[in-house]
């Protein structure tokens, strides 16, 4: 293996006093190219006594968008058309009203030197991610595209062109490129990073104005929380604060690991799980409240689909149409299960669905006053149970006992432990820590049923918070339709995971497809998607690899033609989320170089390609997003914005799920049991419908601990946020690199020296997919058998290989989504050359 030039380790040497102050201003973050210094008489000459006028300096609104759930406003200073620093902006709650390292470090990201500059195309005859590259004007650029789409259009169809994105440009602006897309007919590569747990929160909850939960601020009202695989200091860093109010005013925080984090060193209690059994606890915590008699009923029978008949032939629901009977059912909000297959019910949920009464007579849910929630019936000679009868069945084999042989914990912690979910109010606050398992469905679906069963939704202070919650889905103003389809024209959605099989296949979903050019923006799924190898060997069958992005990175290193894109700070839009408010994003400076911001790229990209519904400008794209009754009833318009910077456009006093705000789907209530439950993507992807419609316990898909794969590779590698980055958006930012100037692992002691391996060597980590090198650290809160590393790297930043690339790209599809934890390994000392 061919080992990559490494700079230093500042921990391998002593530092000098000047190498101590300098990591001492990365640390602080102090802007070195603003002039701002404590002893500026020290850059002056000896008796000189020149007075030195400072330029003068604009400030602007910015906003952070790396998607790390902040979306934090800011102020950006300015001079001399240059920006020097960043600094707090004015928040109606003060505690909003900080900035974390990364927000701090635009200044350097703006300048840093792998910016690109201007259109490139690789060199003809050269091998991709080599390096070697001819500089094009923006018109060559445009041509080049547009001619090879055109003509893999008329051959191979528009299903041959292709595009990518993630969220790295948390903003509408790169919304233009879908409107693109869908005017061609291409196909699109969701990448599906964390969807898993989102989707199955939206299946059951529905998609409020906070996700699936109350306003992140809620969060400090909460007596008991419980941290559920997130390092909230870091992964939920803007959420953390309200966590620490809450512990101020007396909060119970419970953290549920299997490492030692930062997050659970700060609770009042640390339950170390065995990582990907966490079902386990949850449907054995379920039990335990309700055989103890401390579930709501009140809350299930009124709220969720507790009290609805499911029928035994078939597992759907007994509607009125199955008796023969005709009628409407109750539409409690606009459907947002699109993604599962239509929702509860599919095509035959307009008919009313049938409950048991308390006085033995059944009915529609609409007319039965007192329904009950448990017990099995017949009714007209179909046999039938509550939904909620089935549930408990379902978990009826999860004792404390069986859970605690599963997860490592001892039956009185988890005991402990349901108990305390019932003292509310209670917070779920949880991570995508489980969303990285192969079993990450199930487990999720587990989780949910612990809200519902206590009935701890709807209330200050209960609810769900951090990746599933808190934060808004975007203003439900927006003209949305409009913007992505000006003509009835539509992708084929397929997953990124899937293509080395489509390219193989030559098929998808049952859909003939020959793909021949990708378009990716927003993203570097090279560093962070599962299986990077299998990924880059399925791309290496496309003719045309296309990258927008603001810097050089591991895709648009591996692309055949890069387009640059200005920093954020250097072109106007706005966004929704994750805040309650819309926020303007000024433009501060000029964009640098020959950059064109996504919504110009995309237009001249359109109208080379002859699309009419392309031919508009800046201002006009977004005006038309807010050009609604709903935006207007606010105030909203683009002007608007521009002028006020900072509109509310949310509901004062939010609490999800109740009966003042029910739930946003079909049937207005919590939908725990799934009905009709649809392949995410691949429409011929089998599926056990009867299975997946209540919570359930399987393994993870690869690392499970009696899978024989462990002879060869025993170790499993998990990841974590970097409290520094946002996957690899920030990943060679000169303040960081100092403080953190590598990759590493941290590994158990009792591993290490089953291996040979000192505290600080270098190992390399590998199994049948790729390998990896960069330094271990010993750390004894991390579990024996278990690895963690930062997945914020880029390739050219590891002594040799890439973590991705030990990764599978396996997943489950009921909804798909990457699931790097999932991955098995072994690691050996490794001698880096002198």
């Amino acid at each position: 293996m061919e080992a990559k030039e490494k700079s230093t380790l500042l921990g391998d040497r002593s530092l000098g006093r000047r190498e101590f102050l300098a990591g001492s201003a990365a640390a602080l973050g102090i802007v070195a190219a603003t002039g701002l210094g404590c002893s500026p008489s020290e850059n002056l000459e000896e008796g000189g006594d020149e007075v030195l006028t400072p330029p003068e300096e604009q400030v602007y609104q910015g906003l952070c968008r790396g998607n790390c759930g902040g979306g934090c406003r800011m102020n950006v200073h300015v001079r001399d058309g240059k920006v020097v620093k960043t600094s707090p902006i004015k928040e109606e709650n003060p505690m909003d009203e900080l900035i974390c390292p990364r927000g701090l470090s635009h200044a350097q990201r703006i300048y840093a030197p792998e910016r690109l500059q201007y259109p490139m195309r690789r060199v003809e005859g050269t091998p991709r991610g080599g390096g070697e590259w001819e500089r094009l004007t923006w018109d060559e650029a445009v041509a080049y595209i547009a001619e090879k789409w055109q003509g893999y259009i008329a051959e191979f169809g528009s299903t041959s062109i292709g595009y990518s994105f993630g969220a790295g440009t948390y903003a509408n602006n790169y919304y233009v490129y879908q409107r693109l897309f869908n005017l061609i007919g291409g196909t699109k590569y969701a990448q599906e990073y964390d969807m898993c747990a989102l989707n199955y929160g939206w299946r059951i909850f529905g998609m409020s104005m906070y996700l699936i939960g109350n306003p992140k601020q809620d969060e400090a009202n909460a007596k008991t929380i419980f941290i559920w695989a997130s390092n909230a200091t870091i992964g939920s860093m803007p959420r953390w604060k309200y966590i620490r109010e809450a512990m101020k005013n007396g909060a119970r925080v419970i953290d549920i690991d299997p490492i030692y984090t930062d997050a659970a060193a700060k609770s009042t209690k640390w339950v170390p799980i065995k990582q990907g059994t966490d079902g386990a606890l949850a449907m054995a915590m379920c039990k335990h409240i309700i055989d103890n008699g401390m579930a709501d009923d009140a809350f299930m029978t009124k709220l969720s689909v507790a009290p609805f008949l499911v029928r035994e032939d078939n597992g759907k629901f007994l509607r009125l149409i199955d008796l023969g009977i005709e009628g409407e059912a109750e539409s409690g909000a606009s459907d947002s299960n699109a993604a599962w297959g239509g929702g509860m019910g599919g095509e035959a949920a307009s008919s009313p669905v049938v409950v048991m009464g308390s006085d033995g007579n059944w009915g529609d849910v609409a007319t039965v006053a007192e329904p009950v929630i448990r017990g099995s019936f017949e009714v007209e000679g179909i046999k039938v149970s509550t939904a909620y009868e089935l549930f408990v069945e379902r978990i009826a084999e999860w004792t404390t006992e069986k859970a605690s042989e599963v997860t490592g914990i001892p039956a009185e912690t988890i005991v402990e432990v349901a108990e305390a979910y019932c003292d509310g109010p209670t917070t779920l606050h949880l991570g995508f820590g489980n969303d990285h398992w192969g079993n990450a469905g199930s487990i999720t679906h587990a989780q949910f049923m612990l809200p519902i069963v206590t009935g701890q939704m709807g209330k200050p202070g209960a609810g769900v918070q951090g990746s599933n919650g808190g934060a808004t889905t975007g203003f439900a103003g927006e003209n949305w339709m409009t913007i992505y389809h000006p003509e009835t024209i539509y992708t084929l959605p397929a997953l990124l995971l899937d293509l080395p099989d489509i390219m193989e296949q030559q098929s998808y979903s049952g859909v003939p497809i020959s793909p021949k050019s990708m378009f990716f923006y927003a993203c570097n799924p090279l560093a962070s998607h599962c299986d990077r190898n299998a990924i880059k060997g399925a791309l290496d069958k496309f003719d045309l690899i296309i990258t927008a992005d603001t810097v050089m990175n591991d895709t648009t290193n591996y692309s055949d033609v890069v387009l640059p894109v200005p920093h954020w700070y250097e072109y106007e839009t706005y966004r929704t989320c994750p805040s309650e408010y819309v926020d303007f994003q000024d433009k501060c400076i000029e964009p640098q170089f020959e950059c064109k911001p996504d919504v110009e790229i995309a237009c001249l990209i359109g109208k080379a390609m002859g699309y009419a519904a392309m031919d508009f400008d800046n201002d006009t794209f977004h005006s038309e997003f807010l050009d609604t009754e709903t935006s207007a009833a606010y105030g909203i318009s683009w002007a608007a914005l521009k002028e006020q910077k900072h509109m509310f456009f949310g509901v004062e006093n939010y609490l999800y799920g109740n009966e003042y705000i029910p739930f946003v789907t079909t049937s207005g209530r919590a939908e725990f049991y799934l009905e009709d439950v649809a392949p995410g993507f691949d429409a011929t992807e089998p599926l056990d419908t009867r299975l997946l419609a209540l919570p359930f316990y399987e393994e993870p898909i690869e690392a499970y601990e009696s899978n024989p794969l462990r002879e060869k590779y025993p170790i499993t590698i998990m990841t974590h946020r970097d409290k520094f980055k946002v996957h690899t958006a920030f990943a060679k930012c000169p303040w960081f690199i100092e403080l953190q100037p590598e990759p590493t692992v941290q590994m158990n002691p009792e591993d290490a020296a089953a291996r040979g391996i000192a505290d600080g060597d270098y190992v390399r980590l590998y199994n049948d997919r790729g390998e990896v090198v960069m330094r271990a650290w010993l750390d004894a809160g991390m579990r024996p058998g278990v690895t963690w590393t930062e997945h914020t790297w880029l390739e050219d930043q590891y002594v040799a290989g890439a973590y991705s690339s030990l990764t599978s790209r396996a997943t489950r599809h009921y909804h798909p989504t990457n699931h790097p934890f999932d991955t098995l390994c072994e690691i050996e000392k490794y001698e880096k050359e002198a």
